[in-house]
C-alpha cells in the first residue's frame, strides 16, 4: 500500500490533484488506514498513471477520467484514443511531457514484472538500434535511457528492501548498460530481497570493499560487451576469494564468457524470483 505522498511521487501529480480528482472524478478510492490517512494499491496507482499519460497526450481530465474509470489501464490503442509514440519518437522530440507519458503508459499497463519483461528490452533495443542508425544523436538517446533510469530508480527506492543478507547489484569497471540490471534490482527489491544497487563502471576493489562493508553473500554483475569481459571475471575471482566467499551471478548477452559464476535466466523478473528461492533456501 502507498501513502498519498508516494503516489505523488511516482505519478508526478501534487498531492492536492489527487485529492481532487478523487473528490471530483472519483478515479480511484483509496482505503484509510487506522489513523485515517489515504492508503493506495498497485492497480489505483496503475489507474493515477493512465490518467496522467492520457492528459499528457492533450486529453481533457473529465475524458481521461471517464476513460480510465471504465476501461481502467486498457485504453491504449481504443477509437478516439490518441495512441503515444514509441520510446524512439519520443526521443526525437526531445519533449520531456512526452517522453514521460510514454514511460508513465508503458509501467502503467501492466505489473513491474510484465513491463520489465517483455515492453522494457523491446524499447531499449530500439532505442539503441535508432542510434546506430543515425536516426536519434547521442544527446537524444542519453535523454530517453535517463527518463528509463529516472524511472525506474523511484521504483527502486518505493520497494521494500527487507533485512535479509545484502546481495550487490552493478557492472564491472567499463561496464555502462545498466537500465535492465536495474530492473533486475527492483525485482529483487519487489521479492523482499535486500538489494544493494551500485550502479556502472564499478572498480573491482570497491565491489570488494561493499562486499566487507555490507556483509553481503551474493552479487549480481552484467556483461554485455566484450571488453567488459575481463573486469567482470575479476570481479568474480576476487569475490570468490573472499573468506567466506561472496557467490556471483552473471547476466547480459556474454553472461556465459564468465567462469565461477552462474548465468541468470534471460527474462528479468523470472531470474530475479530464482535468486530470491535460492537466497530464502539458503542456497545461493
Amino acid at each position: 500500500m502507498y501513502t498519498v505522498k508516494q503516489v505523488s511521487s511516482l505519478t508526478g501529480v501534487s498531492e492536492a490533484t489527487l485529492r481532487v480528482w478523487e473528490r471530483r472524478y472519483k478515479v480511484v478510492e483509496p482505503s484509510r488506514s487506522s489513523s485515517g490517512y489515504r492508503q493506495y494499491d498497485d492497480e489505483q496507482v496503475a489507474v493515477l498513471r493512465a490518467m496522467v499519460a492520457l492528459m499528457s497526450s492533450g486529453v481533457p481530465a473529465s475524458t481521461a477520467a471517464e476513460t480510465v474509470r471504465t476501461t481502467g489501464t486498457d485504453w491504449t490503442g481504443r477509437d478516439g484514443m490518441p495512441e503515444l509514440p514509441t520510446l524512439v519518437e519520443a526521443a526525437i522530440t526531445a519533449d520531456p511531457q512526452e517522453l514521460d507519458a510514454v514511460l508513465t503508459t508503458a509501467f502503467a499497463g501492466d505489473s513491474f514484472e510484465a513491463v520489465v519483461d517483455a515492453w522494457l528490452p523491446v524499447a531499449l533495443r530500439q532505442l539503441g538500434e535508432a542510434w546506430e542508425a543515425g536516426a536519434i544523436s547521442v544527446a537524444q538517446e542519453h535523454f530517453a535511457s535517463f527518463a528509463v533510469l529516472r524511472h525506474l530508480a523511484t521504483q527502486f527506492e518505493m520497494a521494500d528492501p527487507g533485512d535479509g543478507v545484502p546481495v550487490l547489484v552493478g557492472l564491472a569497471q567499463g561496464g555502462r548498460h545498466e537500465l535492465m540490471l536495474l530492473a533486475f534490482a527492483v525485482c529483487l527489491r519487489r521479492r523482499g530481497v535486500n538489494a544493494i544497487y551500485l550502479g556502472a563502471d564499478v572498480p573491482v576493489e570497491d565491489w570488494e570493499g561493499m562486499a566487507l562493508l555490507a556483509g553481503a553473500r551474493a552479487a549480481v554483475i552484467g556483461v554485455h560487451l566484450g571488453d567488459e569481459v575481463e573486469a567482470a571475471q575479476n570481479v568474480v575471482d576476487r569475490l570468490s576469494a573472499l573468506r567466506p566467499p561472496v557467490t556471483v551471478r552473471v547476466g547480459g548477452s556474454l553472461r556465459h564468457e564468465i567462469q565461477r559464476a552462474r548465468p541468470l535466466e534471460d527474462a528479468v523478473s523470472s531470474a530475479a524470483g530464482s535468486l530470491a528461492r535460492e537466497l530464502r533456501a539458503g542456497a545461493a
